[in-house]
């Protein structure tokens, strides 16, 4: 009986163990489990209601189009790393870029029907975007 008594004790243990939630500090951040809604596109053609980072100055040169509510953490897993030259947002958030992976380095607002050409420094640094 007491046997039991211990196995029933220990199931249940390990039963709250699995259902704890993480410790302080190794939680994943909330936004990165936003799933990344992203396309490329070609030349200057920017879907609609889109947040788009363009390869060339200009809004050319084709690149990447985010969706509202989005996180890319990396922009290197849609082959874009270092490489945006001009954005353009309609998604009616705004975003943030970021000269690092993962929110890293140097923020960058993205506001709201603006189309931005990036400062000459700024150019193919951005690594990770975010809209909210």
């Amino acid at each position: 009986m007491r046997r039991i008594a211990l196995f029933t004790a220990a199931l249940t243990l390990a039963a709250g163990l699995a259902a704890a939630p993480a410790v302080a500090g190794t939680a994943v951040p909330e936004a990165a489990v936003k799933a990344a809604s992203v396309t490329h596109f070609s030349g200057s053609d920017c879907p609609a209601d889109s947040l788009c980072l363009y390869r060339d100055y200009n809004y050319s040169g084709g690149g990447i189009a985010l969706s509202a509510s989005t996180y890319a953490g990396w922009l290197g897993d849609y082959g874009f790393n270092d490489t945006m030259s001009s954005w353009s947002n309609d998604t009616g958030q705004t975003c943030v870029w970021w000269s690092d992976a993962y929110q890293g380095g140097d923020a960058h607002a993205m506001y709201d029907r603006y189309r931005v050409n990036v400062l000459a420094y700024e150019n193919d640094t951005a690594s990770s975007v975010e809209c909210w």
